[in-house]
C-alpha cells in the first residue's frame, strides 16, 4: 500500500501542473483593461493556489490534453474565466495504467460565495491477471475561502479515504507585495501534510517552489515567457526528476505545445516516461 500512496502523492504534485505548465507560471500576466487589470495580483495568487499557475492575456477559456508516449496515461482539462480574470470553472480528468496499478483522478472547481468549491475523486485499482481490486478510494470537497481583498486565505478539505472520514486545513501567507510566499497544510491525511514555499526573481516571476517532498525551478526568456521547468521529488521508495519544455507559443505568449521527460529511480530499476501536452486558448 505504501507504493500506492506514493503514487498518489506524485499525482497530487503534478495534478494541475500537467495542464498549466504550458499556461505559464508568469506573474506578469496581462489581463483586461480596468477590472481584470485591477485584480491581476489577486487572480494570479488564487490561480497559483488552485491551478498551480497563471497564463498571459485576458483568457476566456483554456482547453488542454495530455498523452503519455511510453506509458498508458491520458489527461484533459477545461478552464474558464470571467471578463475580470476570475476563475469560474475548472474541470480535470486524469487516467493512468502502469504495471498492475490503475489510477484515476477527477477534479471540478467552481466559483462559490466567499471563494471556490472543488470536488474531487481519486481511485486506485490493483489489476492482477485481469482481476481488479479497489485498493484506495478518496472522495472529497475543498472549500477555498477568501479574505476581504479577495485573496485565498484558507482552504478546508473534507474527505473520506476508503469510507474513513478525514480533513486537511491549509493556511496561505503573502508578503508585503501581496505575493503568495507560503502554504501550510495540516490534518488527518499524512500524505497531504506539508509546507510549500514560493520564491520570485527580480522581475517578479515565480522562480522556485519547494516542499519537504521536492522542488521545482522555472525558466523564462527575455520576454517573460516560461520556457520550461525542472522538478525533483522523493518518495519512500524512489527519486523522481522531471523536465518540461515548451515547444510552441501562441501570439499572446502562452505555450500551446509542451513536452515532458520524467525519470523515476527505484533501488533495483529505473522507469522513464515521456508526455506531450497541447493547449488551446480563447481570449475575451
Amino acid at each position: 500500500m505504501d507504493m500506492l500512496q506514493n503514487a498518489m502523492i506524485t499525482l497530487f504534485q503534478k495534478w494541475a501542473a500537467v495542464f498549466l505548465l504550458g499556461s505559464l507560471l508568469s506573474t506578469s500576466a496581462v489581463a483586461a483593461v480596468s477590472c481584470a487589470d485591477k485584480h491581476r495580483r489577486v487572480n494570479d495568487n488564487n490561480n497559483l493556489i488552485m491551478l498551480d499557475g497563471n497564463a498571459r492575456g485576458n483568457i476566456k477559456m483554456m482547453v488542454s490534453g495530455m498523452v503519455g508516449k511510453d506509458v498508458n496515461e491520458q489527461a484533459s482539462g477545461n478552464i474558464r474565466f470571467d471578463r475580470c480574470g476570475v476563475l469560474s470553472d475548472a474541470l480535470f480528468d486524469y487516467r493512468k495504467s502502469e504495471g498492475s496499478v490503475i489510477l484515476r483522478m477527477i477534479n471540478h472547481t467552481v466559483k462559490a460565495p466567499g471563494g471556490w468549491e472543488s470536488d474531487y475523486e481519486i481511485t486506485v485499482i490493483l489489476d492482477k491477471e485481469g482481476t481488479q481490486t479497489l485498493a484506495t478510494h478518496k472522495l472529497g470537497k475543498i472549500n477555498f475561502s477568501t479574505d476581504k481583498t479577495g485573496l485565498i486565505a484558507t482552504s478546508t478539505d473534507a474527505f473520506t479515504i476508503n469510507d474513513q472520514k478525514g480533513f486537511t486545513t491549509t493556511v496561505y501567507s503573502y508578503d508585503k507585495r501581496r505575493r503568495l510566499v507560503k502554504s501550510v497544510s495540516r490534518g488527518s491525511d499524512a500524505l497531504a501534510n506539508d509546507q510549500y514555499v514560493y520564491n520570485y526573481d527580480k522581475k517578479g516571476l515565480l522562480a522556485t517552489t519547494a516542499s519537504s517532498k521536492g522542488s521545482t525551478t522555472y525558466r523564462y526568456d527575455d520576454a517573460g515567457r516560461e520556457l520550461g521547468s525542472n522538478s525533483v521529488s522523493t518518495t519512500s521508495i524512489s527519486q523522481i526528476s522531471k523536465i518540461e519544455e515548451c515547444q510552441r507559443f501562441d501570439a499572446v505568449g502562452n505555450c500551446v505545445l509542451s513536452y515532458g521527460r520524467e525519470t523515476e529511480i527505484f533501488p533495483l530499476y529505473v522507469i522513464k516516461r515521456h508526455r506531450s501536452t497541447a493547449m488551446q486558448y480563447q481570449y475575451w
